[in-house]
């Protein structure tokens, strides 16, 4: 047998004390043979130690979820949930955040409570997450703050705009790069775990202020209007020094050269810099996955 399955049935075997516990345990462990306890030990030479730490890790962390669930909620795990969990899991055992959910995935198999919130699909869900989407995740599933904004530049003369820097979220403590952020809002939103609209948003516009004081915001408001001050200037000069007409003919500058000063008048126009307010929350399927792997 595969050297790493002492550590597995060493942490599970404590919990097979109880006769309740003891089949659902077996159960278990036995699944967990036929996925990650099958591979010839060659397989694991260059990371076997550290492998071992992490697969522990995970063995403790699936026995700490179980140890949580009371005596008479215990079911026998379902293959169709723990199989996969535990066949996917192996690609992912090094990063934190994706093996805790599939650690918590495996406890709450075996929660007669968490039947009704576990979809077979959360394997696959976790996969396709990053430890940056698990941390967003978590942030909002348990601290609920459901801002969420946009920076908007308005010409307004025309009203014509243009949005930048979409999906600020600033609810994880830990990243506030938009860089990595919006990239991962976006990947929420595809897989259906949240929705995000700037049509509507929280009422209490104070939940907002953190948002108008980022720093994001405020330099790049800074640097539009410098850059709006440069271009006036330019602007003013142009027609003051007369550039835009011949000097020998005073007869006016070719069209293509009018067009570029028209186009830097329109550049140059009165702009408002703006946080266009918006919300994320989890969907209905993003709830029930929060509670089951979170």
């Amino acid at each position: 047998m595969n050297e790493l399955y002492p550590i597995v049935s060493g942490a599970l075997s404590g919990l097979a004390a109880a006769g309740a516990l003891k089949g659902p345990i077996e159960s278990l462990t036995q699944i967990w043979t036929l996925t990650l306890g099958r591979f010839p030990d060659d397989a694991y030479q260059k990371y076997k130690i550290k492998q071992a730490a992490n697969l522990e890790k995970y063995a403790n962390e699936v026995k700490s979820g179980i140890e949580k669930i009371p005596e008479e909620n215990i079911q026998e795990p379902k293959m169709s949930v723990v199989g996969p969990a535990l066949e996917a899991s192996k690609f992912y055992i090094e990063e934190d955040e994706i093996r805790g959910m599939f650690a918590k995935l495996i406890a709450s198999s075996m929660d007669k409570t968490q039947s009704i919130n576990i979809h077979p699909s959360f394997v696959e869900i976790i996969k396709v997450l990053s430890p940056l989407d698990a941390k967003n995740l978590y942030f909002l599933y348990h601290d609920g703050d459901e801002t969420i904004s946009k920076i908007r530049v308005t010409n307004k003369e025309n009203g014509i705009y243009t949005d930048h820097f979409n999906h600020i979220f600033l609810g994880n403590p830990e990243c506030q790069d938009n860089n990595l952020i919006e990239f991962s809002i976006d990947n929420l939103i595809r897989l259906k775990l949240v929705d995000v609209s700037y049509s509507k948003y929280k009422s209490d516009d104070s939940l907002y202020d953190k948002h108008r004081e980022n720093e994001l915001f405020l330099k790049f408001k800074t640097e539009q209007e410098e850059l709006q001050q440069s271009l006036t200037t330019l602007l003013n000069s142009l027609l003051n020094s007369g550039l835009l007409t011949d000097t020998d003919s005073n007869a006016p500058l070719p069209a293509s050269l009018q067009e570029n000063y028209l186009n830097l008048k329109q550049v140059v126009q009165e702009k408002e810099i703006k946080v266009v307010k918006g919300i994320i929350q989890l969907t209905a399927f993003g709830k029930n996955f929060c509670k089951v792997c979170l």
